[in-house]
């Protein structure tokens, strides 16, 4: 059984419906007429055989968390392989993908940091990088971006959370696939949003699918300001 199936097909198929359903199939043709359920549906369905093909050629990664999301990336990259099949602009598909995808990411990532709330002495940020005080403080990234899936650098800062992510799967996915520009968008832009759920400002200028050597996480708190 495909547990990542499992898990988000009930999911994916609802942020599907609920982002696309009653749009505009092409923004600046609206002679063309709006996606139905009937339309989402297919699409999915179409989304979920292409990606049962694609899952078969896909690294072998570490951990339990890095091979969850690079099937999931894998899923990404069947459903925008759908809407381009059925003729949708490239760049109004990867913003419908990045819309839908950011339902299931702020799902995941309130339940993260409920879960987080739970440990004493634990601070978060991002719903995924965790800090520790102490005379040593340390900084790791929890699942499903813990080690050795995703490796991290410390930064030191003066003020918030600094790290530098230096191997990320999912970067490596996309950048084979050629699809840098919807990596970007349906998954490294979504940060942005994710640090407004921790009250951060996210400040990033690298990134690993474009081709540096580091994606560079620069957070404050917008409380203390």
């Amino acid at each position: 059984m495909d547990y990542v199936k499992f898990i988000y097909q009930p999911l994916a198929s609802r942020a599907a419906r609920h982002v696309l359903v009653g749009r505009n199939r092409a923004p600046q043709s609206p002679d063309r007429g709006r996606f139905t359920r009937e339309d989402v549906d297919g699409l999915l369905k179409q989304a979920w055989v292409d990606y049962a093909q694609r899952a078969k050629r896909l690294p072998l990664e570490p951990t339990v968390g890095s091979r969850m999301n690079v099937r999931l990336a894998c899923f990404t990259m069947s459903f925008f392989e759908a809407l381009l099949t059925v003729g949708t602009d490239r760049e109004y598909a990867i913003n419908l993908v990045a819309d839908a995808a950011w339902r299931v990411y702020r799902l995941w990532s309130v339940i993260a940091l409920g879960l987080a709330r739970l440990t004493p002495g634990k601070t978060t940020s991002l719903a995924f990088a965790v800090g520790r005080g102490g005379a040593l403080p340390t900084l790791s990234l929890s699942f499903p971006f813990n080690a050795p899936g995703y490796l991290i650098e410390a930064v030191s800062a003066d003020k918030g959370t600094a790290f530098d992510v230096v191997r990320c799967p999912i970067a490596n996915y996309f950048r084979k696939e050629g699809a840098v520009d919807l990596c970007t968008a349906s998954w490294c832009s979504l940060d942005y949003a994710l640090a407004e759920l921790t009250h951060e400002k996210l400040v990033r200028t690298k990134t690993l699918v474009r081709g540096d050597g580091r994606c560079d996480f620069r957070l404050t708190n917008t409380r203390t300001q």
